[in-house]
């Protein structure tokens, strides 16, 4: 039988197309997972700034807020985390909202963590907000 014929052949390059899918999700399945394990934290807010008082609209957007674990039981996950992580985009909720920011680790403040993010959000000290962690690939 000649390639060329079989390759140009429709029915052929649907077979392909099936057998490379089956293996790919195959694959997915075999392997635990692809995807970074996610860790859903709830944080206690201990400082939150507001807008900044500057000319510069970009930097307006730009707010933090200073969090640190809301239960005990979590200290030593938050801290690790934030050694491990620091700089990395995360998801919040405040309410129903999701928001995105970035958390950094507050070298000089055991266990704190510094979220920078640029929505405008109604939230203050003590509030409780719940945090989506994603652990590293490494």
């Amino acid at each position: 039988m000649n390639c060329e014929k079989v390759s140009a052949n429709p029915h052929f390059r649907l077979s392909l197309g099936r057998a490379f899918l089956t293996t790919f999700l195959l694959l997915l399945l075999a392997v635990p997972s692809f995807a970074a394990d996610e860790i859903k934290m709830p944080c206690e807010v201990l400082e939150v700034a507001g807008t900044p008082q500057v000319l510069s609209d970009t930097f307006k957007k730009i707010h933090f807020m200073v969090l640190h674990h809301a239960n005990a039981a979590d200290r030593g996950r938050l801290s690790k985390w934030l050694k491990e992580n620091s700089g990395t985009e995360v998801t919040f909720f405040v309410g129903q909202q999701i928001h995105k920011g970035v958390l950094y680790r507050l070298a000089h403040c055991f266990g704190r963590g510094l979220l920078i993010y640029t929505d405008t959000i109604n939230v203050k000290a003590r509030d409780i907000i719940d945090v989506t962690l994603t652990e590293s690939l490494s």
